[in-house]
């Protein structure tokens, strides 16, 4: 009988900064996993404070060579995950979540309704076009979306239009990032969003909106494979990103010290 071990990779801080996710290529390693390629290169969808992208290299190398389940509670960009979906070949279970649920909410759309997706995105960029700063704020105060589509339309074309890419909202829940200026921005990357749904599908994906310590605690056992990448730590009184949901976060019962 083969027995297994949790594997497990905590990383406690970010020595990286917000990239443009779209502009990468995925880093194909030498020494691992010679076999050909059976998903297309996967990028994240959204650009999310923290990403670590420019860590992929050095995360691999730690992920063990087999497992069958792959759990990700603090998922933001998803940008792990993507690059194992493009590198294995062998299939896996992914539990995918985070405390956002407009971000667990676009991922779950994308899996779903790609095309409808694909359809409103394109529109949101043509008008983009036209006039930026004034669509992006009309977009910006729009707060009722008509269903999860629209939702995850608007939600993704402000977070490719928004200063750094960041996800901030006031204490009534309100998205309040300014317009970032960027010249050209894509909204609409049909090709990478298509290649999303597919590693969400492939991997039959279970996206949920939960507390990494209850999704662990309910449904972690050994043989797993679990990233946790936790949100910053303010590094100042001036630092504001807390406000990751309407309820903010901080160390208090959270486990992390």
């Amino acid at each position: 009988m083969e027995l297994y071990k949790t594997s497990l990779i905590i990383l406690n801080s970010s020595e990286t900064s917000l990239m443009q996710e779209d502009n990468l290529e995925v880093i194909q390693l030498q020494n691992r996993d010679a076999a050909k390629n059976v998903a297309p290169p996967i990028y994240p969808f959204v650009k999310w404070a923290g990403g670590k992208t420019q860590l992929l290299q050095q995360l691999y190398a730690l992920v063990p060579a087999q497992f069958n389940r792959y759990f990700e509670p603090f998922l933001g960009g998803g940008a792990l995950f993507f690059y194992l979906i493009s590198m294995k070949s062998e299939k896996f279970i992914a539990y995918l979540s985070d405390i956002n649920s407009e971000l667990i909410n676009s991922y779950t759309v994308v899996k779903n309704n790609i095309e409808e997706l694909i359809d409103l995105l394109k529109k949101h960029e043509i008008e983009y076009q036209k006039l930026p700063s004034e669509y992006y704020y009309q977009l910006r105060d729009i707060n009722r979306p008509r269903n999860d589509i629209e939702r995850v339309a608007r939600f993704i074309a402000l977070n490719r239009t928004c200063y750094n890419g960041l996800y901030r909202v006031n204490s009534k829940g309100l998205f309040n990032v300014p317009w970032g200026k960027y010249k050209d921005p894509v909204i609409c990357n049909s090709k990478n969003l298509r290649n999303v749904s597919f590693a969400l599908q492939r991997s039959n994906a279970i996206i949920q909106v939960s507390d990494y310590k209850e999704i662990l605690l309910k449904n972690a056992k050994e043989g797993d494979f679990i990233y946790l990448d936790p949100p910053y730590r303010p590094s100042s009184s001036t630092a504001y990103f807390t406000r990751y949901t309407d309820a903010g976060f901080t160390d208090k019962g959270s486990g992390f010290r």
